[in-house]
């Protein structure tokens, strides 16, 4: 893996500055990640630029599934659940440090409110799953019987309980997954940029988006970045993102949607559960997931609008408390309240829908292409798990572009045979964690971690840990994460801030909650040798990451 750090940004800002791109893409989530490592798998000169960090908006704050969309088939959409199977299939494949398959269930009581639905029509619609998977399915789902379901969940409530269901879908790590994708795009000879804000956008004598201005949201300094054709894979910014081309509504008899996910992660021995389970709510037709994740358990629900702040979205005190109050009606034994909650945090999806559309369980989660007359291409809609398709379809669509108004052909790799990251073959993922473990001296579950979180670079991991025995220090106490990750952040993934390392690279943030910001001035004396930060720079960093954590992780009241 080759170098990716401030220094590395650097180059790309001055590139951007002096050279002209193919293509510029805004927008450093998982849909311009995907659309820079397609476009230059096919040899085209691609930019990114993201105004915050990489990962930094909605694709660090998923429900951390790749996965078909079961609940799609309540609305007819068999193509795009057939079509998101199929990803999973592949992202198995080509990411499978990162993707692991697992088992969901659902529970059958004998009160009708308490189930997702009737379960003759739930068997119907899992047995339909099974089949618009075909030869891409992860596993047949089953019936449990009740004891079977209650040793998946020993804390789920046994009264009226007649079994389960169990199907098939993959977890992963939703910011990780952007960085790999990132990293194997930039091995493909994209430049990408974090920190660096569009503020307009400049145009040839045509009128048409020839780039954009930019701002260095670290130095202040401006430059025009030039490009041939420029993508917005902005999310639930991409109109406000099209309003500094004078695109506003441009087509736009669909718009964007922002639907805030509200999600609790708490710690395992609170919540016991053996697999990831759907939760229907007693209130209304929605549903809860409760997923084992690195350690902790994720709870979380989706799909209510959102007409905030998009860039502070959180989850508030009455939300924390339905949750809450959901889980607790299913799993009595656990008992779960505010104190017990490590961090609450939200994220928003962008929808793309028609305003007639009242409810956003009825949007359907197929990407949208538009294309404005001054020739911005805007790509927004879908999701994590049909990423790579999405940026397909829209390199496709710019590919055409290129050859009928600038002549330039495309040729090279399909993304569906380039490995995400360092990926080691499934097979290899265990053997290496226990190799890993006996050549370091980690322990099983460093090593683990290290294995699945970065793949063959773990080994350049154990590599940095060997300068300095500091570097093998654990970061927070019960967790895996070496000092040693810290310094890989910074020189091999753009990490540029302590938010950047503890909320995304290593997810701390999120899975320790306030033990990851007592953990920061530890953090701060590593990046400070790696990016030149004096003294002010370290007090700085650790205020700004304090106030992240209280703005968006810091769990409000809710008894």
């Amino acid at each position: 893996m080759t170098e990716l750090s401030w220094q590395t940004r650097s180059r790309a800002l001055k590139r951007m500055a002096d050279e002209i791109f193919d293509l510029l893409i805004i927008g450093g989530g998982i849909t311009g990640a995907g659309l820079a490592l397609d476009g230059s798998a096919r040899g085209l000169r691609v930019a990114l630029v993201e105004k915050r960090d990489f990962a930094a908006g909605t694709s660090s704050r998923s429900t951390k599934l790749i996965h078909g969309g079961l609940r799609y088939l309540e609305h007819y959409d068999f193509a795009l659940v057939r079509e998101g199977l199929r990803e999973r299939a592949l992202l198995v494949k080509l990411a499978p440090h990162l993707v692991e398959p697992f088992p969901f269930v659902v529970p059958v009581y004998e009160q009708s409110r308490r189930n997702y639905d009737r379960p003759l029509k739930m068997r119907a619609g899992m047995i339909l799953y099974d089949l618009l998977a075909g030869k891409y399915n992860l596993g047949r789902h089953r019936r449990l019987n009740r004891a079977e379901a209650l040793q998946l969940a020993p804390q789920l409530d046994p009264r009226g309980l007649k079994g389960a269901f169990v199907y098939y879908d993959c977890l992963t790590d939703d910011a990780r997954l952007v960085i790999e994708v990132l990293k194997s795009a930039h091995e493909c000879g994209a430049v990408p940029a974090s920190y660096a804000r569009a503020t307009g956008f400049l145009r040839d004598e045509a009128g048409r988006i020839a780039g954009a201005h930019l701002r260095d949201e670290l130095t202040g300094d401006e430059i025009s970045a030039r490009a041939r054709l420029v993508i917005n894979a902005t999310g639930v910014w991409m109109e406000e993102t099209l309003s500094l081309s004078s695109a506003a509504g441009n087509g736009a008899a669909k718009s964007v949607r922002p639907s805030k996910g509200i999600h609790l992660t708490v710690p395992a021995d609170r919540l016991r559960v053996n697999a990831a389970w759907l939760i229907p709510s007693l209130t209304g037709h929605r549903f809860y997931f409760v997923v084992p994740w690195q350690g902790r358990v994720n709870i979380g629900t989706t799909d209510t609008d959102y007409q905030g702040d998009k860039n502070a979205p959180r989850a508030e005190a009455d939300e924390v408390r339905e949750i809450l109050g959901a889980i607790n009606s299913y799993f009595p034994d656990a008992q779960l309240d505010s104190s017990d909650v490590i961090t609450s945090w939200a994220g928003l999806r962008p929808l793309i829908s028609d305003p007639m559309i009242q409810s956003t369980t009825a949007i359907s989660r197929k990407e949208e292409l538009l294309e404005s007359d001054n020739g911005l291409i805007s790509l927004a809609g879908g999701k994590l798990t049909t990423y790579r398709l999405m940026a397909e379809r829209g390199i496709d669509l710019a590919a055409r572009r290129l050859r009928e108004r600038f002549g330039i052909n495309t040729s090279g790799q399909r993304t569906s045979d380039i490995p995400v990251g360092g990926a080691p073959e499934r097979h290899e993922i265990e053997p290496a964690a226990q190799r890993l473990a006996q050549s370091e001296g980690f322990t099983p579950e460093t090593a683990h971690h290290l294995v699945t979180a970065y793949g063959t670079e773990a080994a350049r991991i154990a590599e940095i840990a060997r300068e300095d025995v500091r570097l093998r220090a654990h970061l927070v106490n019960g967790l895996p994460h070496l000092a040693a990750e810290v310094v890989y952040a910074a020189r091999y993934e753009m990490a540029l801030t302590l938010a950047d390392v503890l909320a995304r690279r290593t997810r701390l943030l999120m899975l320790a909650g306030k033990a990851a910001v007592e953990c920061a001035p530890m953090v701060a004396e590593l990046m400070a040798g790696e990016l030149r930060w004096d003294e002010r720079e370290v007090k700085r960093q650790i205020a700004q990451l304090t106030d992240e954590y209280e703005r968006e992780y810091a769990t409000p009241h809710a008894d």
